[in-house]
């Protein structure tokens, strides 16, 4: 279990912005985000890096973005180890890309044909803007008007070469026989706040219609953009997911604002607002800020729009994540057809249960949750 102690001694959100810091993204992968933001890279800053980055070990997707410095910075000099395994990768991912957007590719040109034009969201988005770089994606991401939601469905229904899988915002089409990627189709964008779907209406309304890989489509605005790469970047901590997802989302974000100087960050602060995601675009946006300070401009940074909303939904992350859950998984180390195998589990278990089923009873009472952060907080301080 995490220790909880001092976690009070500064704000609540950013101490758990530190423990996803320091637990999620190891510190060469953050020196890999940095390098790749640099304008002018240095041979001894690439030196470094390269020293403790093993591509076997951290894998292609992540090695990728070091394949983008190799590419966008040939006066720097790679080793004979990493140069020929990263300009394969640039080729495997090259390749991938084409094969998942051949399958988006038919999809949406169906769509076309009968006068639905979707919009492209997440990495298919991101690989339209950016087609000269080579991208880890999983599913090509698309949205669906709610005029079309039917006549969508239909059309889907009578397609025989793809598996669906129907789910309450989106249904996710993949080849049959086949490990290629599919097609994600949205209905709404999942925030998990039950408001999400009032946004619907002002993405399309912000879009505007691009012909891209040879079909019709509707893209986002750039800020709508930015606001659905912070929500995912905030789910994404929340449920300890995707760490690839992580590099990429910062990436991406560097991209927008790099290349949107007139940024109306108040579209974003608009956004949260209607779909009540104000603290998870906060949290994102600190997160942003721990591993790249000077992306954001400062009067972002600094602005907590409701400050004591993110304390208390900081607060229940760390109860969650960082003490109920591990509670939990001590608790499933002892089945109760296990706990008279022996003394010890027996003991274990009336410890540990009651306590946890007492402790389940918390959630989704914020106030209760601080006093027993706070409580835990000053066991720790007196117990030192």
């Amino acid at each position: 279990m995490l220790k909880l102690a001092g976690m009070y001694k500064y704000d609540v959100i950013d101490n758990l912005i530190e423990i996803y810091y320091n637990s999620i993204l190891k510190k060469n992968e953050i020196e890999l985000l940095k390098l790749s933001f640099n304008k002018n890279p240095k041979q001894d800053e690439l030196n470094k890096l390269l020293k403790n980055w093993d591509i076997e070990i951290k894998g292609g997707a992540k090695s990728l973005i070091l394949a983008y410095i190799l590419k966008n910075h040939p006066d720097l000099k790679f080793n004979p180890y990493n140069e020929p395994r990263l300009k394969g990768l640039l080729n495997y991912y090259r390749f991938h890309n084409l094969k998942t957007i051949s399958h988006f590719v038919k999809i949406v040109k169906i769509l076309n044909q009968n006068n639905i034009t979707p919009m492209i969201i997440k990495g298919v988005l991101m690989k339209y803007l950016r087609p000269d770089l080579p991208r880890a994606m999983g599913d090509c991401d698309i949205l669906i008007q709610k005029k079309d939601h039917k006549k969508c469905e239909k059309i889907i229904n009578s397609l025989v070469d793809y598996q669906k899988e129907n789910n309450k915002h989106s249904i996710d089409l993949h080849p049959i026989n086949s490990n290629d990627s599919g097609v994600d189709i949205h209905k709404y964008i999942d925030m998990n706040t039950k408001k999400e779907k009032k946004f619907i209406p002002i993405l399309f309304s912000r879009s505007k219609e691009v012909r891209a890989f040879g079909i019709n489509c509707l893209i986002p605005s750039m800020e709508d953009l930015f606001f659905i790469i912070l929500i995912n970047l905030a789910k994404n901590l929340k449920n300890k997911t995707s760490q690839i997802g992580l590099l990429y989302a910062i990436f991406d974000c560097k991209y927008i604002l790099d290349n949107k100087p007139d940024f109306n960050w108040s579209i974003i602060k608009e956004n949260s607002k209607l779909t009540n995601t104000q603290i998870q675009i906060n949290f994102a946006i600190k997160f942003i800020e721990k591993i790249s300070p000077d992306l954001l401009p400062d009067y972002i940074k600094n602005n907590e729009m409701f400050k004591k909303e993110i304390k208390d939904y900081s607060n229940t992350i760390l109860y969650e994540k960082f003490y109920l859950e591990d509670l939990r998984n001590k608790c499933a180390k002892i089945p109760i057809n296990k706990i008279f195998d022996s003394f010890e589990n027996f003991i274990n278990y009336i410890k540990l249960k009651p306590k946890f089923y007492l402790l389940k009873m918390l959630q989704g009472h914020p106030l209760l949750i601080e006093t027993f952060i706070k409580n835990l907080n000053n066991c720790k301080i007196k117990e030192n």
